[in-house]
């Protein structure tokens, strides 16, 4: 009989994409937890509802919002006391907030694995993965090496990290409807993002348009712009420059977007090529092929296989990377599939 963790309760933090790298790990300890599910704690709910509703290894999502500054008996109490009637066996928190730490203790659940952070941390954690553990995984990782711990102690339980299966799934019903649509794009589907929050992430509009020609001429096919309804202007800016084949190049958030959308569209597509963003790490659970455009070296992250990654030398921007390096590194990416 290998390890059992009981009824399980894993915490994820940070910006919805830092919170879908741990689904390969979450589902992981599911396989030993009750029912072969674990809830999971998160301080974006919705989306995260949204994007799990379909994974059965997933059970319910929690909002954690109210435990982020957790302080016994005046921040976060309600969100504890239910946690505690909930009668959890184990805690995962992936993620260095000790703030979670204190509410799995606070909660009195009896095993509680998390990232070692402070000298607090070793009295509200049963188990500290150090933050330089890893081993030969941390370089998976770009600047979030400590995520490698986790992936190590979860291999050292006899757990499979299982790299070929998706974690994010397609609702049936949705994906029916977006197989109308995509039943008129000739093949194959590029989703393509040039978008980030962080202007220095961004793919500069001539850069992108002069790249996205090449990939088209290469490739044939559709490119699909795909982002956040925050990417509304710079799709309107690419489709203005667009001086390729017409109707090659389509907005999606023209088409009745939505997160739900997305995830069966990417199931559908045959490769991704865009920034660093929500979207690449969206693509990644989705098993999706990757060309992936980083800002730094540093940021780089190869959790998942079949993705290939870029950056720009020294200080430069993402327009210092040729056109013809992306189009040869898509070509690498759809090879290694």
């Amino acid at each position: 009989m290998g390890v059992t963790f009981g009824r399980s309760l894993g915490f994820v933090a940070g910006g919805i994409g830092d919170q879908i790298y741990h689904l390969t790990q979450l589902r992981a300890l599911a396989t030993a937890s009750y029912e072969d599910k674990i809830d999971v704690a998160c301080i974006n709910p919705g989306p995260i509802n949204t994007l799990l509703a379909n994974s059965l290894w997933a059970g319910s999502v929690i909002d954690a919002r109210p435990l982020r500054r957790y302080l016994p008996g005046i921040r976060g109490t309600k969100t504890v006391d239910d946690l505690r009637q909930s009668g959890y066996d184990s805690a995962f928190i992936l993620h260095r907030s000790t703030s979670f730490k204190l509410a799995a203790y606070a909660a009195r659940i009896p095993r509680r694995v998390g990232f070692f952070g402070q000298q607090l941390d070793r009295f509200l954690l049963t188990s500290n993965l150090a933050a330089d553990a890893g081993g030969d995984r941390r370089h998976l990782w770009g600047h979030r090496p400590f995520i490698a711990a986790a992936d190590t102690w979860i291999t050292a339980q006899g757990l499979l990290l299982d790299d070929t299966t998706p974690t994010i799934l397609p609702d049936p019903i949705i994906d029916i409807s977006l197989q109308k649509f995509l039943s008129n794009l000739p093949r194959p589907i590029t989703i393509i993002n040039i978008f980030a929050a962080d202007p220095e992430r961004r793919w500069p509009i001539d850069h992108a348009n002069h790249t996205l020609k090449k990939l088209g001429q290469s490739f044939g096919g559709s490119l699909v712009l795909n982002a956040g309804p925050d990417a509304t202007h710079y799709h309107n800016a690419i489709l203005s420059a667009w001086d390729g084949p017409e109707n090659q190049l389509i907005d999606s958030l023209k088409d009745k977007p939505s997160m739900a959308r997305d995830v069966a569209l990417y199931h559908s597509a045959d490769l991704y090529v865009g920034v660093d963003s929500f979207t690449a790490n969206l693509a990644f659970n989705c098993n999706l092929p990757a060309t992936v455009l980083f800002a730094k070296a540093r940021d780089v992250l190869r959790y998942k296989p079949a993705i290939t990654p870029l950056y720009p030398n020294n200080s430069n921007g993402l327009d210092s990377i040729a056109p013809d390096e992306i189009v040869a590194a898509c070509k690498k990416t759809l090879a290694s599939t």
